[in-house]
């Protein structure tokens, strides 16, 4: 197994334990869509460099957004505060998550960029050049995914996003 699968796994591996950790109940992982790659409504983005070079995503729709608000916040919130907070919710589980997906690693040889937040319905990626590593997963609460984007050339991943 490559740098690439290695880490793409731990991240997955970390994304469903820090999500039903959080008390987010009935995961499972769902088949591969043949029909394309499309983001959820809320998107976060983290670039990765050194031995890779490409970036990780975790994408959620807006019910698991407001979900994984609800709990991540210490106190009580409403509907529209845990649809308001979601989106920075969101990237900072990404953020922990990719951290922690270098912490079985013997070498510290990537590196991770800050979050990038993307807030959009159904925008699709695509690449001529880069192989995604894909899992989605459902909840009770909603769906997410796991990405990870390989990079060619630095300018790639910023064409990637087709919306």
């Amino acid at each position: 197994m490559n740098h690439e699968e290695q880490y793409f796994q731990a991240f997955m591996a970390k994304s469903a334990a820090y999500i039903t950790g959080l008390g987010i109940s009935g995961l499972r992982e769902l088949e591969d869509d043949e029909e394309g790659l499309y983001l959820e409504d809320v998107t976060a983005f983290i670039q990765l460099s050194g031995v890779i070079q490409g970036g990780v995503i975790l994408t959620v729709d807006h019910g698991l957004a407001g979900a994984l608000a609800h709990k991540f916040m210490l106190e009580d919130i409403t509907e529209e505060e845990a649809a308001q907070y979601g989106v920075e919710v969101v990237a900072e589980i990404a953020n922990v998550i990719s951290g922690n997906a270098l912490t079985d690693r013997d070498e510290h040889d990537i590196f991770l960029g800050a979050p990038l937040v993307i807030v959009t319905k159904k925008a699709e990626l695509r690449s001529k050049f880069s192989n995604f590593f894909v899992k989605r997963f459902q909840t009770n609460s909603g769906n997410f995914y796991c990405i990870y984007i390989p990079s060619q050339n630095k300018s790639e991943l910023a064409r990637i996003l087709a919306i």
